[in-house]
């Protein structure tokens, strides 16, 4: 008897619990939303990617380079604040949407201040272990600053600035628990002042992602997107023929036909790592090569920053992450970046090479 009234008593609870899990449920609001708001300190020790020649020539204040840089390096005050939402949405989806604002402010060269504005929206079924995921995004910078160039149709110099404009989709599937599959594409445009049209480009782009979770706790993510550009201003009319001898470039300038495909592969891996028994950081490694080839047909003399041209473009950075409380994480992040050209004229390496590092220390702040 006291069996029975036991088994009755724990049926009863479970069944209790039961309803009250599905009435929790059923009153979960259909909208929720989140922010997120974030501050580094950052040294950047070449600023406008530089390289070795035009560094030294503005130490030694060389007359013929000109910029308004103060200097090479600088500390830099990076700003993002992150809303977003989710939306329990009919037929068992659920539909996730996110902005994100970053203003960047240089102590010295403050002219080179930036701001980066993203938009997406991922829409997925609304179940544990869901296995697609679809995404759209857009994303933009409104005004960046290159460098000084010489306008070639009066020769005099001025400061080069480009607004660019990137929309992606993005379509994913789960084949197995540990393992996505995505493919992705997008197009986008990188359009100057009107001192500089002659460089405008417009490209497309097409990817492939894996995304895999190891049985040790390690992610891994590796990346492969092919990307044609179109320089549509390169048949612009000039006035004047650039005065330098094609074969012997001596300062930087991007004229001529600057179509081109790139190959650019990525690699991630992100981890916990435990440095006591109650103290875990998260920790990941990514590292990007970019190899482009310039596709121009005109000649070295018409032609001599494109012709034969292969630029490599390689990246590697480290991060570390804190949690300091369930709201606020600590980051600390290093990045190593360089670009080597390989050109049949003399001097574009020279012009193009450069070597950048950048150290950070961030807080973020969650809401919801």
């Amino acid at each position: 008897m006291r069996k029975l009234l036991l088994f009755s008593l724990v049926y009863a609870m479970l069944l209790c619990a039961q309803q009250a899990d599905a009435r929790k449920k059923t009153h979960l609001p259909a909208l929720d939303w989140g922010m997120r708001v974030g501050v580094s300190a950052i040294y950047n020790d070449n600023v406008l990617r530089l390289s070795g020649p035009d560094q030294n020539a503005f130490r030694s204040y060389d007359p013929a380079f000109h910029t308004p840089l103060e200097t090479v390096d600088d500390g830099e005050t990076e700003l993002s604040l992150a809303p977003s939402i989710q939306w329990r949405a009919p037929a068992n989806l659920m539909v996730n949407g996110s902005y994100r604002f970053k203003a960047v402010q240089r102590t010295k060269n403050d002219f080179t201040d930036y701001q980066t504005h993203s938009l997406a929206a991922t829409i997925r079924p609304r179940e544990r272990g869901y296995w697609w995921s679809a995404r759209a995004s857009a994303f933009t910078i409104p005004s960046f600053y290159l460098r000084v160039y010489r306008d070639r149709d009066y020769s005099t110099y001025d400061d080069a600035r480009f607004e660019s404009w990137e929309y992606n989709g993005e379509f994913a599937l789960r084949p197995i628990e540990a393992l996505w599959l995505a493919a992705q594409a997008g197009f986008g445009s990188n359009y100057y002042g009107k001192k500089f049209t002659e460089f405008d480009s417009e490209f497309t782009e097409f990817g492939l992602e894996a995304r895999c979770a190891t049985p040790w706790k390690p992610t891994l993510v590796a990346r492969y997107t092919r990307r044609t550009s179109e320089n549509i201003g390169k048949d612009q009319a000039f006035q004047s023929v650039p005065s330098y001898d094609s074969g012997n470039v001596f300062e930087d300038n991007e004229y001529g036909d600057g179509d081109n495909n790139e190959d650019e592969f990525r690699l991630a891996i992100r981890s916990p790592l435990r440095v006591t028994k109650n103290f875990v950081l998260e920790a990941s490694l990514s590292s990007r090569l970019r190899r482009r080839v310039y596709t121009t047909n005109r000649s070295l003399e018409a032609d001599p920053f494109h012709r034969g041209r292969l630029d490599n473009r390689w990246d590697i950075s480290p991060l570390l992450s804190w949690s300091i409380t369930s709201s606020l994480d600590l980051d600390a992040q290093f990045t190593y970046e360089q670009r080597t050209s390989e050109s049949d004229a003399e001097g574009v390496a020279r012009v193009k090479d450069f070597i950048r590092h950048e150290y950070s220390l961030g807080l973020t702040y969650k809401i919801n």
